[in-house]
């Protein structure tokens, strides 16, 4: 297996590389700074983040689409989730973004008025 000696330019190059890539997630992930992540929002109601996902999908509230679950259009623009990028790299160097759907303040009160209207439905089913 080859293995490349990097030199003092190149680790100075690399390292200003990460400076610049760290300042477009920062800026890129401004407005998701303080949203919550369906995995946190799911635990104050006892499930899990796939289990949470689930349930807003089979309620026509998120979609996936290219691997990353969005809003429907009936939910678009109303201030209740941001992305959340993230930075990796592929076997070959690539660069890979990737963008989760975050919840708002606002979202998450959105999700409570859904998953408790949800829970009284079921209950009035019940009865």
């Amino acid at each position: 297996m080859y293995k490349k000696t990097i030199t003092i330019d190149e680790e100075e190059l690399l390292r200003e590389a990460d400076e610049i890539i760290a300042g477009e997630l920062d800026e890129l992930n401004r407005k998701s700074r303080f949203c919550y992540t369906p995995t946190e929002i799911a635990k104050e109601y006892g499930m899990n983040g796939a289990d949470l996902n689930s349930f807003l999908k089979d309620r026509g509230i998120i979609q996936k689409s290219n691997g990353c679950f969005h809003l429907t259009r009936k939910f678009r623009n109303l201030g209740l989730t941001e992305y959340r990028h993230t930075m990796s790299y592929d076997r070959n160097g690539q660069r890979k973004m990737k963008a989760k759907l975050v919840w708002t303040e606002q979202g998450r009160i959105f999700l409570k008025e859904i998953i408790a209207s949800d829970e009284h439905g079921k209950t009035r089913r019940m009865l």
